[in-house]
């Protein structure tokens, strides 16, 4: 009886932890947008902006560590950011190749079909490095935070099938500056979009896992994917584009055999790896 009743508060505060901690994370994304709105049509509000962008990364950084030590843990390390793996650059690699090749199927369709892309006067080298600045510490400190620590906390309380699950929808549902107030996107697009982001999120915990529980495939394949996304396509719904339903990249149907074709991707080439180092 003593057994299961420790069993059961240990479950307990299991899930309050995981509560709290994605309680924190939608704070700070709360945060960066009502802060820089009080500075919105002054001259400070890049700054300010840009300052909160980069500050948010900091704070998920912060607080998984506090999460992880916590639990009597001392580093990322043990989520799978670990700088000292020997595998790093390989898997990061993998993840590389499988994220361009999922966003190349996207783009693909768009071509072949009569999707919209941005035209070539738009593919600027400030483009490129500012995207590149903008997604380098997105794929790390996301992927840290959502599938080194949450999915892992969530599976080691429901187990990995619906782990997976509920924290890609968490994941999917936390992405919704981009269809916010409520009206400003049609609801079906709500719906597609937060689908996509959701399998995407599916894609990203099994290739942590996949990998050995370690976070460089799936940093790889969120880096290469947003590149492409947000530079080869315009940022919808800023930006109006043809059937966005079908075509756009996180929003259309099309990023569904995106996603899939880059988890086949992922899958083949980690099997491969594996059979080569036996």
């Amino acid at each position: 009886m003593k057994v299961r009743e420790h069993s059961q508060s240990s479950r307990d505060v299991e899930i309050l932890r995981v509560t709290l901690f994605a309680g924190l994370m939608l704070l700070i994304i709360e945060m960066s947008p009502i802060i820089a709105g009080a500075f919105y049509g002054s001259e400070s509000y890049a700054l300010v902006a840009t300052g909160l962008f980069f500050l948010t990364f900091a704070l998920l950084y912060f607080i998984v560590l506090f999460f992880v030590r916590w639990e009597g843990g001392s580093s990322t390390a043990e989520l799978g950011l670990d700088l000292d793996d020997k595998d790093m650059f390989s898997n990061l690699v993998v993840g590389a190749i499988a994220g361009s090749l999922a966003a190349i199927l996207v783009v693909i369709f768009a071509l072949a079909f009569g999707g919209q892309l941005n035209p070539p006067e738009v593919l600027t080298a400030d483009l490129i490095v500012n995207e590149i600045i903008i997604t380098v510490p997105t794929a790390i400190f996301e992927e840290l935070a959502y599938r080194g620590y949450l999915t892992t906390r969530i599976v080691n309380i429901v187990g990995k099938g619906k782990g997976i699950i509920i924290s890609s929808l968490v994941f999917g549902l936390f992405h919704f500056s981009w269809w916010s107030p409520l009206g400003s996107v049609p609801p079906h697009l709500v719906l597609l979009f937060t689908l996509n982001i959701t399998l995407g999120a599916v894609v990203l915990s099994y290739s942590y896992y996949w990998s050995g529980e370690k976070l460089w495939v799936p940093i790889g394949f969120h880096f290469m994917w947003n590149m492409l996304a947000y530079i080869l396509f315009p940022v919808y719904p800023r930006e109006t584009v043809i059937l966005p339903e079908i075509f756009q990249i996180e929003w259309g149907i099309t990023t569904i055999a995106g996603f899939l074709f880059g988890l086949s991707v992922v899958y083949l080439l980690l099997d491969k790896f594996a059979r080569k180092n036996k």
